[in-house]
């Protein structure tokens, strides 16, 4: 699981997105976006605490988003 760093271009924040899985069913991903960092600098350390929280398997919500169709 990674993640990338993005910079919203209306509001000039940054935000992280990350490929969580994907759903065996319909084959759609998901993701996790976290959005309202000022700099990149925040939302890399946000981006990090989450995936630490994630690999120590902390209780961690997780937003679904259909992203689309992947093919297996």
């Amino acid at each position: 699981m990674k993640g990338c760093i993005k910079k919203d271009k209306k509001t000039g924040n940054y935000f992280y997105v990350i490929d969580m899985s994907i759903d065996p069913l319909t084959g759609n991903r998901t993701q996790k976006k976290k959005r309202g960092s000022n700099n990149k600098k925040e939302a890399k350390h946000a981006l990090s605490e989450f995936l630490n929280d994630v690999r120590q398997n902390v209780n961690v919500k997780v937003i679904s988003e259909r992203v689309g169709h992947t093919s297996i």
